[in-house]
């Protein structure tokens, strides 16, 4: 039954379309047997359905990219291709969680870009843990090249079919099952710039042993760091100023500009620690005497205030930024299979995978105040000091600033380990019905540990020193009690290891995740219609999912240098009941060869978010031989994941604009006046409140924190589209679907002033934003806020998908062209539902109206190229730009070309070469653009080179 099936190869084949980088099944899978075979053959299970069936149109647009593809485009991540799919974003990647804490290397893919949290990752159907703690997305490093046989994208709504987070669609990973021999392939990767160089080695090995077989992979990569130091496009930033040639009142006139391009540095830190005074700012010899600052060339004001400076001393932002994550992956993965006899089989997976990353920043940079008697200071920076005066201390003072680069840079490293086993066993109940029953469960030990960190507090009183009885100690009584030294970092190496280690620390966060799945799938048909026979499949599931962390002592605290965080703990388990229906209405009538009906239904109970159903409904028509049109329509749905329920209080600061204060009236917006004046007065805060002069003068204490009482968000999309086989084109298929989704209740967080903003502008203070936010009882002042999720966002996604592939022989050769792109409609995102907070998204740099990926192929004898293009069109960086804001909004269309090739030198030996981003071609030079990951290519034009070898 699972052998040599005609049907599958059938499929296999029309999936793969050859070694092209990215296939797209054409909407349906036909396979070409004669009625004899068909009693023998097996049915298969498209991504987006668990009814298997037979030659049927794929009820949902579905792509696919092969493991073959995977090797074309030259790389040896996954999510390296499906982050330059036209349909998805980049969740994250290495390119952007360099300063992304606990999330530094991971690999989350973004169908759609609604969120890597609304996108389904499947591994053969199944669900597949997550990547971080709090997070349902799953990381893709943990799924190694080798052993994938193909992806199929689906990017319809199916909750209905797979439940949560299916809201975008789903990525099923498809791997391979079964192989007979030993293959080692080692590669590696090159840039023509230093950094960013890659390896890659892989075993794989299996044996087909008649009722039982297995494949297992072995495999390593590694993928080495970037700093802006490595990349001339980040080393020459481009450098923004306000404009001093500003016409006032001039709605034309631009108010930043980008004076140039170099390395800015910011004078006000260095790494012996710098002041002024008189004038003239100082910093200290490596020797510790005190000299002027080497300042460079003075740069116009910045639209920040400050006056930095072209090269010379103090903070370089190119010396201290890092673009790309280092990322080493050891992962291995075992399927085996036994058939028990021709109706029943059991089936393993076992993941086990190890990931190290790191993530780098600059030194910790620091502000305190020097005084005149500081016995560490040099005789010359004393007397200096002495006869400055901030007003508030007579020995003398100056603000300094130090740039801690004795400690280091502050690095974190991520120490991901994950263990994952499933149990499945499938088969046949009779000639109609198939059952699947499986059980999964996964493991996720995620621990973060920094380097180069310091204790704040300790640091302050270690470099405040006196003399006393002759010797040189720290100021504070209680910090040398103890064990304060002090700490001399006015010069280089100036201090000793006792004093170093009293205030440097290492600092860990263990975190950890499991996820259990137990889930049984029958499907086949019921009876038999005038038009063919009713199908249906039906699935229960049970889910639980855990997530903890546990952060250093030092950590909850707040003792560390930019680094508190409190443990998490939360858990929830889901309970789900699905039911599917392929219903036939109409065959082998004028225009209508077959008319379909779809409709699938959901129920789930989650322990935290309650009951939901999902549905879906849809109709697959085929005109004729060469015509088949679709349309879909479903209702999706998204629980909140453990972090947006159960993240622990972190506490934060922030300025607020009280709208309740008389001092405020003349300012408020005219539209809300009268519901801010009711609320304000419905909160019994008298008319004439005021906040004292203390509250005006500092920040407010508050906490980021998780929201318990959250429900699930929900979609509506629709899918309606043709595929289109033309009789007089061989090798020619044409896909196009318009889709569209509307979301609502979408989980949103907001910052102190929007929710003070969002409370009092609202109806009534029965609102969602009124209980995050608490006054004194007796002087109404605020005191706290809370800012955390809430149900109150919608958004609007929709375009076309447009997917063409021909393929034709000739003498010379066989050449197969496809295009798949992406026209994005509309997108608007509303944060609270209030109609004048919509914004318009389409045509930004995140979204543009067109993306593309152009792939062309090559095959004759034993060589093989492909040729791709990679298009982004020209977009903006902000829709509500005007003239007067700045001159650099547009961004320019990108395109780059990658060409590989391969060449079988025998039955054995395989080796392959590649160019990829031939053309050298850099992210545009503007401020937004020139090192943003998300969307352009950071690498630059770089080699591959890889053999592969078969035993």
């Amino acid at each position: 039954m699972y052998k040599n099936n005609k049907l599958s190869k059938a499929v296999r084949l029309a999936m793969t379309v050859g070694a092209l980088t990215a296939a797209a099944v054409p909407g349906f899978v036909v396979a070409d047997v004669n009625e004899q075979e068909a009693t023998t053959i097996e049915r298969i299970e498209v991504t987006g359905s668990r009814i298997r069936r037979i030659g049927e149109i794929a009820p949902t647009p579905v792509t696919v990219i092969t493991g073959e593809g995977l090797v074309d485009a030259g790389v040896t991540n996954v999510a390296d291709l499906l982050h330059r799919m036209p349909n998805t974003l980049i969740g994250l990647s290495p390119e952007t969680t360099n300063n992304t804490i606990f999330a530094s290397g991971l690999n989350n893919t973004d169908l759609r870009g609604l969120g890597s949290n609304r996108t389904l990752v499947l591994v053969n159907g199944r669900r597949f843990i997550s990547g971080a703690p709090g997070s349902s997305a799953v990381d893709l490093n943990n799924i190694p090249t080798a052993m994938i046989d193909r992806i199929e994208i689906t990017t319809g709504g199916s909750s209905a079919v797979y439940g949560s987070d299916a809201v975008a669609g789903v990525v099923n990973i498809i791997t391979k099952t079964s192989y007979d021999g030993v293959t080692i392939d080692i590669s590696t990767t090159q840039p023509r710039q230093s950094g960013g160089e890659e390896e890659y080695a892989s075993l794989t090995f299996g044996a087909d042993l008649g009722r039982a077989s297995f494949i297992s992979n072995l495999s390593w990569a590694r993928q080495k760091q970037i700093s802006f130091m490595d990349r001339d496009f980040l080393r020459e930033a481009p450098i923004v100023i306000r404009n001093p040639n500003q016409v006032s009142g001039d709605p034309n006139s631009p108010a930043a500009v980008v004076w140039g391009y170099g390395q800015q540095v910011l004078a006000s830190y260095t790494k012996t620690g710098t002041f002024s005074a008189g004038g003239t700012r100082y910093t200290f010899s490596d020797d510790g005497s005190l000299r002027p600052q080497q300042l460079g060339e003075p740069l116009p004001p910045l639209t920040s205030g400050r006056i930095d400076y072209l090269g010379g001393e103090g903070y370089n932002f190119a010396e201290n930024s890092f673009m790309r994550t280092p990322l080493d992956r050891i992962n291995f993965v075992t399927n085996m299979s036994y058939e028990f006899n021709d109706d029943h089989r059991m089936q393993m997976e076992l993941n086990l995978s190890k990931t190290d990353a790191y993530g780098e920043s600059s030194p910790a940079f620091l502000n305190f105040i020097a005084y005149g008697d500081n016995a560490l200071l040099p005789q010359a920076a004393r007397d200096l000091i002495s006869q400055q005066n901030l007003g508030f201390d007579p020995r003398g003072a100056v603000s300094m600033g130090y740039l801690a680069s004795d400690f280091g840079n502050r690095q974190y490293s991520q120490d991901r380990t994950l263990a994952r086993i499933s149990l499945g066993f499938d088969g046949a109940i009779n000639d109609n019905w198939m059952y699947d029953f499986y059980m999964t469960s996964g493991h996720v030990q995620a621990d973060t540990e920094w380097y180069g960190e310091m204790y704040e507090d300790r640091f302050y009183d270690a470099i405040d020193a006196i003399e006393l009885n002759g010797q040189v100690v720290c100021r504070d009584e209680i910090a040398r009690a103890q064990g304060c030294l002090p700490l001399n970092i006015f010069g280089r190496g100036l201090y000793s290891d006792d004093a170093y280690d009293w205030v440097s620390t290492d600092a860990i966060r263990r975190s950890s995740i499991q996820q259990h799945v137990v889930g049984a799938a029958v499907s086949g048909d019921i009876m038999e219609l005038p038009a063919g026979w009713l199908a249906a499949a039906f699935a229960v599931e049970y889910r639980k999912e855990k997530a903890k962390t546990l952060p250093d002592p030092a950590m909850r605290a707040g003792l560390l240098f930019n680094n508190q965080s409190q443990p998490l703990s939360g858990d929830f388990d889901v309970k789900e009941i699905s039911a599917e229906f392929s219903i036939p209405l109409i065959e082998g009538m004028a225009f209508v060869e077959n008319l379909t009906f779809e409709t699938a239904g959901r129920a789930m109970r989650y322990s935290t978010s309650g009951s939901d159903t999902a549905w879906k409904i849809g109709l697959n028509w085929e005109i004729n031989d060469e015509l088949r049109v679709r349309i879909n329509r479903s209702k999706s749905v998204r629980a909140p994941n453990i972090g947006e329920l159960f993240n622990p209080p972190g506490q934060t600061f922030a300025g607020i604009t009280d709208l309740c204060a008389t001092s405020q009236r003349d300012a408020l917006n005219p539209n809300y006046r009268e519901n801010i004046l009711n609320n304000c007065a419905a909160q019994g805060i008298p008319a004439n409140f005021e906040p004292s002069q203390e509250w005006f003068g500092s920040t407010r204490p508050g906490f980021i924190i998780g929201n318990t009482d959250l429900t699930n968000e929900i979609a509506k999309d629709i899918t309606i589209g043709f595929v289109y086989n033309p009789s007089f084109l061989d090798d020619f298929s044409l896909t196009v679907d318009y889709w569209k989704f509307d979301m609502s209740n979408m989980i949103q967080s907001f910052t102190a002033n929007n929710l003070v903003r969002y409370c009092y502008q609202s109806n009534s203070i029965d609102n969602v934003f009124c209980p995050l936010i608490e006054r004194d009882p007796n002087t109404f002042e605020i005191v706290n806020f809370f800012q955390k999720p809430i149900n109150s966002a919608l958004s609007t996604t929709a375009g076309v998908d447009i997917e063409a592939n021909y393929r034709f022989s000739t003498d010379f050769g066989d050449f197969g062209v496809r295009w798949i792109g992406t026209y994005l409609e509309e997108r608007t995102f509303n944060q609270t539902g209030f109609a004048e907070d919509e914004v318009v998204n389409t045509g930004e740099q995140a979204r543009p109206r067109w993306r593309n990926r152009l792939i062309t192929s090559y095959n004759y004898q034993d060589f093989s190229a492909v040729l791709t293009m990679t298009h982004r069109h020209s977009s903006v960086l902000n829709n509500e730009w005007t003239p007067n804001q700045n001159n650099y909004n547009d961004v320019p269309s990108y395109i780059t070309w990658d060409l590989t090739s391969r060449y079988n030198v025998n039955d054995n030996l395989q080796v392959r070469a590649g160019i990829l981003n031939m053309f050298d071609r850099t992210p545009p030079r503007l401020p937004g653009m020139y090192n943003n990951g998300n969307y352009y290519d950071m690498m630059g034009q770089r080699f591959t080179l890889g053999v592969n070898y078969t035993f």
